[in-house]
């Protein structure tokens, strides 16, 4: 038995498809997000260190975690919505 396995992509492409999703989409709930992009949940939590807004990790302040109706979201801070905007134009 033989399984495919799907090329991971480099850091920084994650990234940008992640910021990309949010810019559609400003709420997206963890659960749905992992499974959009294929991302196992620790790659996820990685991400969310490096672009949420976390003072003792240094993240970048692009995005914050919370809960709606009981699921874990993601969504954009101000910073994140600001480059969303200049990616716009």
């Amino acid at each position: 038995m033989t399984t495919e396995s799907v090329p991971e992509l480099a850091t920084e492409d994650l990234v940008i498809a992640l910021l990309q999703a949010l810019c559609h989409e400003p709420v997206i709930s963890l659960a749905k997000i992992g499974k959009q992009m294929n991302l196992r949940r620790s790659q996820l939590e990685r991400l969310l260190l490096l672009l949420g807004e976390n003072e003792s990790w240094g993240g970048m302040g692009y995005l914050t975690q919370s809960e709606q109706r009981g699921r874990a979201v993601i969504l954009l801070t101000q910073k994140g919505k600001d480059l969303c905007a200049s990616m716009a134009n």
